[in-house]
């Protein structure tokens, strides 16, 4: 595996597994609903490998930002204390934009009422919008890189060991800049002991060109590479990481594919989905585990409806497969 083992990591995810367990939700097969009750000996032994997003409780997430709506009732700082009591997870995966202040004083209170918990921020995804690192605009992605750094020193202020980018819109024509722009970021989280990421995004694996209206011969035009596989290139190209997200595959072969070529530069994350329709999750677990990945998997539960049912429906598969 070289440079990036699948041990990268592990410390993290396994770094509070002495001190945590007991309680967890599980799913009652008899009504589908969520109830407390202590899970097995062997689940518990997976937990601390799993982490969940704070986009999952986005809807019900208190946000200063918007109106006051009775339906957001978690405050921010409650997050981590809903996780253990809820699922008996305690790795918090956040989103940038979940944070009402980044002031050292509040990332160091944030990071207090994690630690009465057992708790650790895993993983912070930034999204910054069009400033990111394929901007056709030297400044945005400039921006991106000043941003990005910025987010980095919070990663340490919060006791988190990596961060994940918003790569936009990679492309075979701005794919250099962008190995520059990502280059400069990893660099620097280098410096700081923060590991850099990106995740697949986009579906992916072109069609079979049609012939033009009239025509009668036209030769089918090559299929178009899956978005991971430029990915690849740009992470390898930067010598940073990928945080593969099970879930960002339009098929089972190519999610497979895509698998095997992402989790050796693995920086000790990756997202978990349910989507019964293009893939069977078991069947990626069980790939991702024969390839002996030691990480965390933090699942990414969207959609309208409870989150909590979401989530719990992605935990219910996830427990068993890892």
């Amino acid at each position: 595996m070289k440079r990036r083992e699948f041990l990268v990591g592990a410390a993290a995810a396994v770094g509070l597994a002495s001190t945590r367990g007991g309680w967890a939700q599980t799913r009652d097969p008899s009504t589908g609903s969520g109830s407390s009750r202590a899970l097995s000996r062997d689940d518990q032994a997976k937990l601390p490998r799993v982490a969940i997003m704070s986009l999952c409780f986005n809807s019900i997430l208190k946000n200063p930002t918007q109106p006051d709506n009775p339906a957001r009732t978690l405050d921010i700082m409650d997050l981590g204390q809903m996780l253990a009591d809820r699922y008996g997870v305690h790795n918090v995966e956040m989103q940038h934009a979940h944070f009402p202040s980044t002031e050292p004083a509040y990332l160091k209170e944030f990071r207090d009422r994690l630690v009465k918990t057992t708790s650790q921020v895993t993983n912070i995804n930034l999204e910054f919008g069009p400033q990111n690192i394929s901007a056709a605009d030297p400044a945005l992605r400039q921006q991106a890189i000043d941003r990005t750094k910025e987010w980095i020193d919070h990663a340490v202020a919060l006791g988190c060991p990596r961060i994940m980018v918003n790569q936009g819109t990679p492309t075979q024509e701005n794919k250099e800049v962008a190995i520059a722009a990502l280059r400069a970021i990893g660099d620097y989280g280098k410096s700081k002991n923060i590991m850099v990421a990106m995740e697949n995004r986009g579906g992916g694996g072109g069609r079979q060109g049609a012939p033009a209206p009239g025509a009668t011969s036209a030769p089918p035009a090559a299929p178009a590479p899956s978005a991971w596989v430029l990915l690849v290139e740009i992470i390898k190209g930067s010598g940073t990481y990928a945080n593969c997200d099970l879930g960002n595959f339009p098929d089972q072969d190519t999610q497979h594919a895509g698998i095997r070529a992402m989790f050796p530069l693995t920086d000790g994350n990756c997202h978990v989905k349910l989507n019964p329709a293009r893939y069977d999750l078991p069947a990626a677990l069980a790939l991702v585990k024969q390839l002996g990945y030691r990480g965390l998997y933090s699942i990414e539960a969207g959609g309208g409806g409870d989150p909590h049912q979401n989530v719990q429906a992605i935990y219910d598969v996830l427990i068993p497969g890892i």
